[in-house]
């Protein structure tokens, strides 16, 4: 992030981010602290009630606060535009916030109509944001690849909230075609294929060559990555929503392309690049894509009926929300929020003051930590889902809760800076080293 030179200055302020981004890591740790509370819950079907308080924590908290918050920090900078409004996006911020923790408790509660109202806060707050970027895009010139996934990925994420507000209604007035099941499979891959998948792709096509090194990716795999979603998508929602069966397994074969055209791309930028050591977070963001090849494979095999069931479909949620979805944006976090909290303290220092590096606000023995823990854990969850044993669910759960401290508090460490307790030391070690 620091070789973005003179396009911070298209950023808001980084307190805008640092807010989604502090909520999303909350989430995050309660998210991992309750799966080994809810092993018994794990091992049976995964439609419960306080299952999908966890589902909803995890994509609506953890994943979808993380790809808002990192985009109005990312945005101005891989596209070269302002935030249209940073006043809405605040504002959005609380709106989203009060409507998630609805959300999650009465899906816990298994109490309908608060269900109802909470899904419309997050439905406003979500249209918010959409306005939001939607004006901030208006008048891009150069529609590259990143700019035309992530126009995809919030088309994809109006769907997911309208179809989300459809299914919540309907748990009072029953008026949704077809199965339930159906419904909540084509949710499900709508908000992972339509929504966050085309958003990570599209930001990683510009943000790992940043991070690596790397000149940036071109070739045959940008038009495989977007024709694959593009194409694939849609056709995988239709067909779990009763169009013919026939029609699911061409769509996975276009989104399992995609998969390969990006990890085609990630491998390229490892291979060629510049950066001769690896951080914890690069290390993440490398690693999930081990994760993402175990996911495409899970996926496959369930849209072919070479896998079937709650064990199976359970295991495949985890390796695709836990292992490359999760373990992507703990590495990206890494990267990001130290660069937010050293440009809000210490670039106005810069010249007057000795400052330190990016490196010296981090904790790598932490981040360490972190990293086997999460990646062990995410493994060995999906492993014992796969199983369906509540005692190697709960034992896989107590890792990655562990993992999920270890990166808070890595986290913690950086936000210390910005507390006027936690500066002076910083700068003090960086003189004694000038």
């Amino acid at each position: 992030m620091t070789g973005a030179g003179a396009s911070t200055a298209k950023a808001p302020s980084p307190t805008l981010p640092l807010s989604y981004l502090v909520t999303a890591v909350a989430a995050f740790v309660l998210a991992c602290a309750a799966v080994p509370a809810l092993a018994p819950e794990l091992a049976g079907h995964y439609y419960h009630p306080r299952l999908t308080a966890l589902a909803h924590t995890v994509t609506l908290g953890w994943i979808t606060l993380s790809i808002m918050g990192a985009s109005y920090q990312l945005i101005p900078i891989v596209l070269q535009r302002h935030v249209w409004s940073e006043r809405l996006a605040r504002w959005q911020f609380w709106i989203l916030a009060v409507g998630i923790a609805g959300m999650v408790a009465h899906f816990y509660i298994g109490r309908w109509p608060g269900l109802l109202m909470a899904a419309v806060m997050v439905g406003a707050g979500a249209a918010m944001h959409l306005v939001n970027v939607a004006l901030t895009l208006r008048g891009v010139e150069r529609w590259n690849i990143t700019a035309r996934l992530i126009t995809m990925a919030f088309t994809g994420l109006g769907l997911t909230i309208l179809f989300g507000l459809l299914l919540a209604a309907d748990r009072l007035w029953k008026f949704v075609p077809g199965g339930f099941f159906p419904t909540l499979h084509a949710h499900f891959h709508l908000a992972l294929l339509g929504w966050v998948a085309p958003m990570v792709i599209g930001v990683a096509a510009r943000v790992y060559p940043m991070f690596l090194l790397a000149p940036e990716p071109s070739g045959w795999p940008e038009r495989v990555q977007f024709w694959g979603l593009a194409l694939g998508v849609p056709v995988v929602v239709t067909a779990l929503l009763g169009a013919p069966a026939a029609l699911l397994a061409p769509g996975a074969i276009a989104v399992a392309a995609a998969a390969a055209a990006h990890l085609t791309w990630v491998s390229r930028m490892a291979r060629d690049r510049k950066r001769p050591a690896l951080d914890w977070g690069l290390r993440f963001v490398l690693t999930c894509s081990t994760f993402l090849i175990a996911a495409t494979a899970a996926g496959l095999a369930l849209a072919f009926d070479l896998l079937s069931g709650p064990r199976a479909a359970l295991a495949y949620a985890v390796l695709a929300l836990g292992g490359w979805l999760s373990l992507t944006i703990v590495g990206m976090m890494l990267k990001i929020i130290p660069f937010l909290v050293w440009y809000r303290i210490y670039s106005p220092q810069v010249g007057r003051a000795p400052v330190p590096t990016l490196a010296q606000l981090g904790w790598p023995a932490a981040e360490g930590l972190a990293y086997a823990l999460l990646t062990a854990g995410v493994a060995a969850l999906a492993a014992a889902l796969a199983v369906g044993h509540a005692r190697l669910i709960g034992a896989a759960g107590v890792i990655l809760a562990a993992g999920a401290v270890c990166f808070a508090a890595a986290v913690a460490r950086v936000l210390h800076h910005m507390a006027p307790c936690g500066r002076r030391p910083a700068v003090t070690a960086r003189a004694r080293t000038a």
